[in-house]
């Protein structure tokens, strides 16, 4: 910043100066705040998206698996000339496709899922998982350790969508018989595991897909670490740590 005067001596250059530079600070910490701003707003943004794209693959992706697999079962009823079950099987694709569409909406409108409005989150979890692989090989099991508490509503939400997307991998990529999901309610802390006896895979290798990035993305937003174990043969486990934060109080 540069300071000019038409007088060859100011009467008091001190506070002349001083002033000026408070009202330099003052420009310079405008500035930085509009940078604030403009980066906040780019994050806010992000967040959104990255919101919609996880919520989107877990109801519309999701959904079309189910659907998928109800005609799959359905056309294989065809073939094989039995024809009893085929009604049925349709019957829940329409179920499935509504459901996936109804979340869908509620999703884009960024209106919290009502999976937890009636049920509390072992409830949730069991009905969705047993429901999910009906008409599959797959035996789930959902159960609890420690005494049950309530935690907080986007806590329950993102794990209800945590365990949907990884049950959605076993199905699709596993072909496991077994399906377990475990909430550890532990004195400051609560623990989720999530295990299968599929085949497993490699989690150090690059993976083409949305579903574990979107699995540690909401670990993440609800102050979680997510940890997954698996290899070629030996089944998967996914574990989800969360603090005493999470707790409702």
């Amino acid at each position: 910043m540069t300071v000019r005067s038409d007088q060859r001596r100011l009467a008091d250059p001190d506070s002349t100066l001083g002033f000026a530079e408070a009202l330099g600070q003052q420009a310079t910490l405008a500035i930085q705040m509009a940078r604030l701003s403009e980066q906040a707003r780019e994050s806010a943004v992000l967040a959104e998206r990255n919101r919609l794209a996880r919520d989107i693959h877990d109801t519309l992706a999701q959904g079309f698996t189910g659907v998928i697999l109800q005609l799959q079962a359905a056309e294989d009823a065809l073939v094989s000339g039995d024809t009893a079950p085929v009604k049925t099987h349709i019957s829940r694709a329409s179920e499935l496709a509504r459901s996936a569409l109804a979340e869908a909406r509620r999703s884009v409108r960024a209106v919290r899922p009502k999976v937890l409005e009636a049920q509390a989150l072992p409830a949730v979890l069991d009905t969705m998982v047993r429901k999910m692989t009906r008409d599959t090989r797959i035996e789930p099991e959902v159960s609890v350790v420690g005494q049950p508490r309530a935690l907080a509503e986007e806590c329950e939400d993102e794990i209800t969508r945590i365990v949907q997307e990884s049950l959605t991998n076993t199905i699709k990529h596993a072909n496991a018989s077994r399906f377990e999901v475990k909430i550890l309610f532990e004195p400051h802390s609560t623990r989720l595991q999530i295990l299968d006896d599929g085949k497993g895979f490699d989690p150090t290798l690059p993976y083409d897909g949305f579903g574990l990035i979107g699995m540690r993305e909401r670990a993440s937003r609800i102050g979680g670490e997510l940890s997954i174990t698996s290899a070629p043969g030996k089944g998967s486990e996914i574990r989800v740590a969360l603090g005493s934060a999470q707790h409702e109080t």
